[in-house]
Order: C-alpha cells, then structure tokens, then sequence
C-alpha cells in the first residue's frame, strides 16, 4: 500500500528513547549483523496470539445502535456531547451531521488490508532492561544493537516506527473518526493559510493529528497490558506483498551506534562477532554487559 506514512509519522515515537534490538546468539542474528538487515515479520508470526486482535469499524453508525461510535464523530468534527439524546435532540444537527460524515467516510484508510502487507521488527527502550537480556539475548549469552533511528527511518519510504501502547481491552478502532480528523486537520491548516495564525484553529489542528495518531497506534501498536515489561517500539515497513512471509530490510552500516555483548557470551561467538564488526562496522562503539556485584543490575563497560 504506497503513500501511506503519515506526515506526522515522528511524532508517533519518543526520541529521547533508545531504539534497540536484542538477539540471541543464533546463526540468523550473526547473518542478520553480517548482511546490515533487519528481520520483519508478518504480524502472525510473532508469539503474541493476540497481535492486531482488535475490531475496525466502517461507514456511518446509527446514533441508535452505535451510540458510542456516533459520539466519538461527533467529537472528531469538534461536538462533545455527555449523552446521546443530548446529541440527538436537534433533528436539523443530526442530518448535518449525517450529511459530514458521508463526506468524510471514504477519508479513512485500508487499515485491515495494510496490517495484511506490513512487516514488523520489536525494538526495546531499555538497555538494562534484565527481562529483556533473559527473554531475547539467551540470558546476557547474545548481544543488542543500539541504532541511530534516523538513520533507520531514512532507508524506509514507506514505513514507520511506533511506541507500543499498552492495554487491558482490545481498542475500538474506528476509521470514520480517522476520516473525520483528517479532513479537521485539513480544514483548520487551510484556515490558518487563509486567515493567517489562530490559536483556535492551531488547537483544533492539533487535536485532530492527535486524534489520527491515536488510531495509528491503536491499528499498527497496541498489545496486551502483560507486555509491557518489554516498553516495546517498533519499525513497520509497508509492503504490497499478499502472502505472509518475512522480508529483511537493509540498513546502512553507519545505523548501528553502539553494541553491546552480553557477558555469558561464548568466546567463539564473541571473536566471530569482533570479526564481522572489524569488517562492517570499524567504527562503531563496542560495550559488554555485566551483572553489577551488590544489585540485581548491569553495569555497561
């Protein structure tokens, strides 16, 4: 599905975060390392059985049967309302609104058939995070890359990276909310090009990208509350592919800042590592971690 990374992709992700991918001491990391590729995966693939496992809801909702859908379009287009039969008492503002949400219900995007093409590739937040050197890295027996997430970000023109957000229901996505926001957005921006700076018009643009971040994230970055011990970020990469297997996404080699060896490395694994960063990466920084000796921590030296 091409052209579809939102302009505001970056704001979807916080930057003061580290970007970093633990592995285990496997033959497809060390191939992985060696070739500068990351390893993305249709969204089945993964262990999490309830990846993506949320409804999308389309077209216009009855204010009868779908009250809380036709409140959450109205409070998209700018009305909040405490009740439906507050909401539905003018039958004039109810055609109104009606007649917006015609206009707006083919603004939304083809959210079911993107989770279908795009790959994905888990990053973490915390290089000292125990579960995650214990869950991914074979128990400080593997290693993390730290990477430049700009530099990352640059080799995909159609993809994006996203905080996971965590939960303990499964979102209700609503692509008339998408697709009234972003013809808000629109409105306001042209308002302020026509009229010139208002701080009305700046909030209610603002809001409205809030609100399509909101649903991104709900579509593409939302798992289970029992996750969240991994602070998970991750690289999506839109594809137009119709099966379910990997690709691997190169990257340059100046992407990769740091890596970190864990201390219960093998001595084999740990030269073969030496070796392929000796050849592919001269210039990146190289740090072992180690159990601290009076805390349940590590010390990164």
């Amino acid at each position: 599905m091409k052209g579809t990374r939102p302009a505001y992709w970056k704001a979807l992700i916080d930057v003061r975060q580290e970007l970093l991918k633990f592995n285990a001491p496997t033959e497809y990391a060390f191939q992985n390392l060696e070739n500068g590729v990351i390893f993305c995966q249709h969204y089945s693939a993964y262990n999490d059985p309830f990846e993506f496992w949320s409804n999308i809801h389309e077209g216009i909702p009855n204010a009868a049967r779908e009250p809380e859908r036709f409140l959450a379009a109205l409070a998209a287009w700018g009305f909040e309302f405490s009740s439906i039969e507050q909401a539905t008492s003018d039958a004039g503002f109810v055609q109104e609104a009606l007649g917006y949400f015609d206009e707006c219900k083919d603004n939304g995007l083809p959210f079911q058939s993107m989770r279908e093409e795009v790959r994905i590739s888990c990053f973490a937040s915390d290089r000292d995070n125990l579960l995650m050197w214990s869950h991914y890295a074979d128990g400080l027996r593997g290693f993390c890359l730290a990477f430049d997430e700009g530099k990352i970000m640059d080799t995909v023109s159609e993809g994006y990276l996203a905080q996971v957000a965590y939960t303990r229901t499964p979102p209700a996505i609503d692509n008339l909310v998408y697709g009234i926001s972003k013809d808000q957005e629109w409105y306001h921006e042209m308002a302020i090009e026509e009229q010139g700076q208002n701080p009305d018009y700046q909030d209610a643009a603002d809001e409205a990208v809030r609100k399509m971040q909101s649903v991104w994230q709900e579509v593409f970055a939302t798992k289970p509350v029992e996750w969240s011990y991994e602070r998970e970020r991750r690289l999506l990469v839109q594809t137009s592919r119709r099966d379910t297997a990997p690709i691997s996404h190169p990257y340059p080699r100046e992407a990769v800042k740091e890596i970190i060896l864990g201390e219960r490395m093998t001595d084999d694994n740990r030269s073969r590592i030496l070796g392929i960063l000796m050849q592919h990466y001269p210039a990146v920084t190289v740090k072992t971690a180690r159990r601290a000796n009076a805390s349940y921590g590590l010390v990164f030296d």
